[in-house]
């Protein structure tokens, strides 16, 4: 047995939604490598990057942590179950909740 869904035709309120969404993304695009270029461009010049190194070291540095942290919860398991410690809090709060109001 097949388990085939049959979903109803996209309306056009979310045709439109959806256009306007991939416009708005393909735009963002384009900046996105506008900037880049233009970021490259001035890394090769001879003055090179002095204007904002300090800072971009400080942003690479800052974004490298987060990636190593978020890679260190992946591999830890963390994000497998991402409803456990909401249900976990649940319980600490009615426990606590219990002793100290002896409800």
């Amino acid at each position: 047995m097949s388990a085939h869904v049959e979903r109803d035709k996209p309306s056009l309120a979310r045709k439109i939604t959806l256009a306007v969404f991939l416009a708005g993304c393909a735009i963002a695009g384009v900046g996105f490598c506008i900037k880049i270029y233009e970021f490259l461009t001035d890394a090769l010049a001879e003055e090179g990057i002095g204007f904002a190194g300090a800072h971009l070291l400080v942003y690479a540095l800052v974004a490298g942590g987060f990636l190593m942290l978020l890679a260190h919860a992946f591999m830890r398991g963390h994000l497998a179950d991402i409803e456990k410690p909401k249900y976990d809090l649940i319980e600490k709060e009615e426990a606590y909740d219990r002793d100290a109001w002896g409800a």
